[in-house]
């Protein structure tokens, strides 16, 4: 008996080889015909398995010889931020292929390939799989595809429209004034340390979502008389009914995200452990939150209340054909909604959660990258008192102002932020099994094999030397990361690059004739086809600039984060400066009465820290941020500056 036991143990793990063995073989094929360079992984890296097994195989994976793991261990896990543009260089190409026995992966940092892919939405679909756990609330517009996509993206669009973006640029200035209110107080001084600056940035980016995107006003601590205001709600008190306050509930739902998305609500509701049952209570508090909010707007536009129109999800109630007509008369019944209650309130999740975190990462990256970049900041400063005249902030227009935000330095350095810190790490496309995709790739007609993964490396693409204007490093001897572009200025944060005379870069991006699927009337689908940048500033050949995606798939919010983004460098920046903290050297006092080699010196040291950070301590969960530590930075008010220096 144990004989036969093992001996069919033994045939099916022999059956299992072959298996393995017979679709590598096939994959291998593929990619063999293909006509896209290619290398042969072990491992298929999208694998969740093979993710967690990684945890304890890395460390042994690491001590064997680098010729036996060369290239292909980097290439099995997450190096888009790590090793960014130089896999490309090491394979001599801008697109290419790994070859595993589950799944072949095509990695694309080549910006006409992205462009074909991206238009051709029919050919290479989102790959669903890696956001199926977005569904917690219920479908959207991230989690769907085909006419499910085309009939949500017909009726979320809508609600993002320039009356919400006025809305944006109001509460953002309302915001930014009462977070630096926070960081000072009612204290004289000039200048403060701030060591929650990536803290900050996550409320104040909740606030305005929470305010543009549900009408809840959300005040910052210390600041009650906000409460006076007509649309506030009482979002800090718990609710009847609630164990949690509004706030408290939606701030711990973004904090506990990662258990609320990957485990299954059982399994979240009865383990044991602290982190798991808050992020349970979270999930329920916040979402019986949001049904009373939909309830209470329905009821609204039901009795023929506009109320505060401008927010997101009253329109987009409005938008899924909920009217005052839909009062059911007498003997009669009200029309059919264009979207379920679950499909509203899913749309509205993924609103808050990719309209969070996403700009308070950025927020919190430009002040970063402007301490570091003094001159960069001067510029900005420069800039911002022209565009304002001294103009009280109560005085500034959105139609006037925002026209010039977008195409002088402080678009540039958006744009530049974005340019190197994409939020997320890749946009996943691929290929339907049975269906191969002809792509013509480095002006050769391949063909993607069926059922491939795509990965649109966003981080590679920013820095690809063949598609962008580039100079040369800073500090040769120093290059800015130790394995990506060393012979040029890609890897350095430089918003002058926007500003170069770009007639020769701009005539990459001619009309072409337009790629199968194009024809769609992108009107309908409310898809802004308009470039990420202004046209006074540099223009990226289409498919190389990705913060906000592109194509049919393009963020819905790419307005909303803009706007945002740049009322906040108005704001702070038209009244102060920031720099990088030198605490941990020197005091303020000594550094008074240091000269300008001294303090040139000390700078230095705290650049170099910051610097290590952001190329040792960054990783992505969701999106791309520090993982580890904080960044200590001065806000200054403007002529108390430490450290003006080129």
């Amino acid at each position: 008996m144990p004989s036969t036991i093992a001996t069919v143990f033994l045939a099916l793990i022999a059956l299992y080889c072959l298996k393995v063995y017979l679709r590598f073989h096939k994959n291998l094929a593929d990619a063999k015909a293909s006509g896209i360079p290619y290398t042969i992984v072990p491992f298929y890296q999208a694998s969740r398995l093979y993710r967690i097994s990684c945890i304890f195989l890395l460390p042994i994976l690491r001590l064997l010889p680098v010729s036996w793991t060369d290239p292909w261990l980097d290439l099995t896990l997450d190096w888009a931020w790590k090793r960014r543009y130089e896999p490309f260089a090491r394979m001599r190409a801008q697109t290419f292929l790994t070859v595993s026995p589950r799944r072949n992966v095509l990695f694309v940092a080549e910006a006409p390939v992205i462009a074909q892919i991206t238009n051709r939405r029919t050919d290479f679909p989102k790959a669903l799989e890696v956001y199926d756990t977005l569904r917690i609330y219920g479908s959207n517009v991230v989690t769907t595809e085909g006419l499910e996509w085309r009939h949500q993206r017909k009726i979320t669009s809508p609600p993002f429209s320039e009356r919400n973006n006025h809305l944006v640029w109001r509460e953002t200035l309302d915001q930014s004034q009462a977070m630096v209110n926070s960081w000072f107080g009612d204290d004289k001084q000039t200048s403060k340390t701030i060591r929650t600056m990536a803290d900050d940035a996550m409320r104040l980016s909740l606030h305005i979502i929470s305010r543009a995107g549900f009408g809840v006003h959300l005040s910052w601590p210390g600041t009650a008389k906000d409460q006076e205001k007509a649309h506030v709600d009482n979002s800090s008190l718990v609710g009847e009914g609630h164990v949690m306050s509004y706030t408290d509930a939606l701030g711990s739902l973004l904090h506990n995200i990662i258990p609320v998305i990957a485990l299954p609500r059982c399994l979240l509701k009865s383990l044991p452990f602290k982190a798991t049952k808050q992020a349970y209570l979270a999930y329920i508090e916040w979402g019986k939150y949001m049904k009373e909010m939909f309830d209470k707007k329905k009821s609204q536009i039901l009795a023929g209340e506009e109320g505060d129109t401008m927010d997101l999800m009253f329109a987009m109630l409005k938008g899924a054909g909920v009217t005052a007509k839909d009062r059911a008369q007498e003997g009669g019944k009200p029309t059919e909604q264009m979207m379920t209650d679950e499909e509203i309130m899913g749309n509205a999740f993924v609103f808050i959660l990719a309209g969070h975190e996403t700009t308070a990462n950025s927020v919190h990256f430009c002040m970063v990258y402007l301490a570091m970049n003094i001159p960069a900041q001067r510029h900005l400063q420069r800039d911002l008192d022209e565009t304002f005249q001294r103009r009280p902030v109560s005085e500034w227009d959105y139609d006037r102002d925002i026209p010039k935000l977008f195409g002088n330095m402080a678009g540039a350095v958006l744009n530049e932020e974005l340019r190197l810190l994409m939020p997320v790490m890749s946009l996943p496309k691929c290929t339907e099994p049975g269906s191969p995709q002809p792509l013509t790739v480095g002006g050769k007609k391949c063909t993607v094999p069926a059922n491939t993964y795509i990965a649109l490396m966003g981080h590679s693409a920013h820095r690809n030397p063949n598609q962008w204007p580039t100079g040369p490093p800073a500090d040769p001897n120093n290059p800015s990361h130790p394995l990506s572009n060393r012979d040029n200025d890609l890897e350095e944060f430089k918003p002058e690059r926007w500003f170069l005379n770009t007639d020769a870069a701009t005539t990459k991006d001619v009309a072409k004739p337009a790629e199968k699927g194009a024809e769609e009337d992108t009107s309908a689908l409310g898809i802004n086809t308009a470039p990420d940048t202004s046209a006074s500033l540099f223009k990226p050949e289409k498919g190389a600039y990705l913060p906000f995606s592109e194509g049919y798939r393009s963020c819905l919010g790419r307005r909303f984060a803009q706007v945002e983004l740049l009322a906040f460098l108005a704001f702070v920046f038209s009244q102060y400066s920031v720099e990088l903290s030198v605490e941990e050297w020197a005091s303020d006092e000594q550094v008074e009465k240091m000269d300008e080699i001294g303090k040139r010196e000390v700078w230095g040291k705290a650049k170099a820290k910051v610097e290590r950070q952001m190329l040792n301590d960054m990783g992505s969960i969701i999106t791309l941020q520090l993982r580890t530590g904080h960044i200590a930075l001065r806000l200054v008010k403007r002529g108390s500056e430490m450290f003006d220096y080129s």
